[in-house]
């Protein structure tokens, strides 16, 4: 008879094994069993073993963390061959006490193996683990640690709104610089130590896998619209880091099409980066605090960036990149959705990402949120693409059109940026939102105006037309043919 403790354990068991034998091996399988192995561990430990399991995990980053930190781990012998601890600690000049401890841990838990006494040397998963790798993730998990444990008295000595001020967040305030009014970022690319800015680097690329980036948006769907012009930019990814992103979706497309796309970061990302290891992408830094320099692309991107900060900030980002949107630009926003309610035990990645994100003055954001970023923005929400597991979304946001229109039937040729030139611009027509059709005849080419001068919605530029009028352009072999008509 099964003892009434072990009933619903056993009962999560058997789905356990159901799902082993039917495993297939891929991303929503993969994380199916380890949700489900975790509902057996759930429904059988007590309060004591929750507590046990959570001071071992948390005790096994400290450690490795530690080991990283002082270099003990780039003083063993990459070939697998073991070292002392006396040896390791001569190196990192550190007390042999606290590598036998440190290490005690990381070996207990599978990380490293112990040849002898106290002496070490790499295997499988210490490899992977290294500070270029996964071992970055542990990094920067610590870095949020050290806030978290600020927090209570960061909360205490702060007023309520200090939270949302990127110079005064819970991470600036854990390592003393708030005095320097810099926000974390900008701490980060003031450090005099370029390994701790490419570790940060490293673990965007690791944490990446733990997000899918394709199978939401159909970005290979758009071949016939980037045969139209096939020189107009195709992605503009803001945030890129590595570029990551655009290389995955790249792959995605395949031999579909050939595009062009566009990395943009800061400089201390963008600077670290070998254009000839990225020779199918161009290479910009980019400040998002500032209007968007490339005008009309297919598409601009934003992955895993707008989390980085809270709603009035990521207004002003979007903001500079609607200044540059063509009518039938896409702006896609792809980061995790929060849920209108928490489960028990579902989306945990999702939920500990927000909390450390609460020290870097971000936040994961709910539906609601990002169509309150889109509104003041001038721009709308018109679909969200879920990703097949977890709470990846992207979502497609849009200027927002003429009242009773579709967006089919805004869409523009590509001769649009052409007809506006992209080197003039017109400050006092701005000013007044208004401008007469074409002052200036595209070079080359003859063109035919109809109708009433076009009106700007919310003060753009001379590239943004689509307020109260639908602009069609018409393009032959030698003409084009401006149409204005009133909605």
């Amino acid at each position: 008879m099964v003892h009434p403790k072990a009933e619903k354990a056993l009962e999560e068991a058997k789905k356990l094994v159901a799902q082993l034998e039917s495993y297939e091996d891929d991303p929503i399988s993969h994380q199916n069993v380890l949700k489900q192995t975790e509902a057996v561990r759930s429904a059988f430990q007590d309060p004591m073993d929750q507590m046990t399991h959570l001071m071992e995990q948390f005790s096994l980053g400290c450690a490795f963390h530690t080991i990283l930190g002082i270099r003990a781990y780039h003083a063993m012998p990459e070939d697998g061959s073991p070292i002392a601890a006396e040896e390791l600690a001569r190196i990192t000049n550190v007390a042999t006490t606290v590598i036998q401890r440190i290490y005690r841990v990381a070996v207990n838990h599978g990380v490293f193996v112990e040849t002898a006494p106290d002496t070490y040397a790499h295997n499988d998963l210490s490899r992977i683990l290294n500070p270029r790798g996964l071992g970055s993730f542990f990094m920067i998990v610590l870095e949020f640690s050290r806030a978290w444990m600020h927090l209570p008295e960061y909360l205490k000595s702060h007023k309520p709104e200090d939270v949302f001020d990127l110079t005064k967040s819970p991470a600036v305030y854990s390592v003393g610089k708030e005095h320097l009014g810099k926000s974390y970022y900008e701490l980060l690319e003031m450090d005099p130590d370029p390994e701790r800015r490419e570790l940060w680097n490293a673990n965007m690329v690791a944490v990446d896998e733990l997000m899918p980036v394709v199978g939401m948006f159909p970005f290979a769907s758009l071949k016939d619209e980037v045969a139209q012009d096939p020189e107009r930019p195709f992605l503009v990814d803001i945030g890129a880091g590595r570029g990551q992103s655009c290389i995955a979706i790249r792959k995605d497309i395949g031999d579909a099409f050939d595009a062009k796309y566009i990395l943009q970061d800061l400089p201390g990302v963008i600077d670290s980066m070998d254009p000839k290891d990225y020779p199918d992408f161009e290479l910009m830094t980019y400040d998002a605090f500032t209007p968007q320099p490339v005008k009309n692309a297919r598409i601009y991107f934003m992955r895993r960036f707008l989390h980085d900060f809270y709603t009035p900030v990521c207004i002003e980002f979007v903001k500079n990149t609607a200044s540059a949107m063509g009518p039938d630009s896409r702006l896609i926003i792809c980061d995790q959705l929060i849920p209108d309610m928490v489960e028990k035990d579902k989306f945990t990645d999702l939920y500990w990402l927000d909390f450390a994100l609460l020290a870097m003055t971000g936040q994961e954001k709910k539906k609601a949120d990002f169509e309150e970023i889109f509104e003041a923005a001038g721009l709308e929400l018109v679909k969200i693409y879920p990703s097949a597991y977890g709470c990846t979304a992207m979502l497609e946001a849009r200027l927002k059109k003429p009242e009773n229109e579709s967006y089919d039937s805004v869409k523009l040729s590509a001769t649009m940026t052409q007809s506006f030139s992209t080197n003039r611009t017109f400050p006092a027509m701005a000013r007044t939102k208004c401008f007469p059709p074409l002052p200036v005849k595209p070079q080359n080419s003859n063109y035919k105006c109809l109708g009433k001068p076009v009106f700007l919605s919310h003060g753009q530029d001379d590239e943004r037309q689509l307020g109260n009028w639908f602009i069609a352009i018409v393009r032959s072999a030698v003409t084009y043919e401006v149409i204005q008509k009133e909605i």
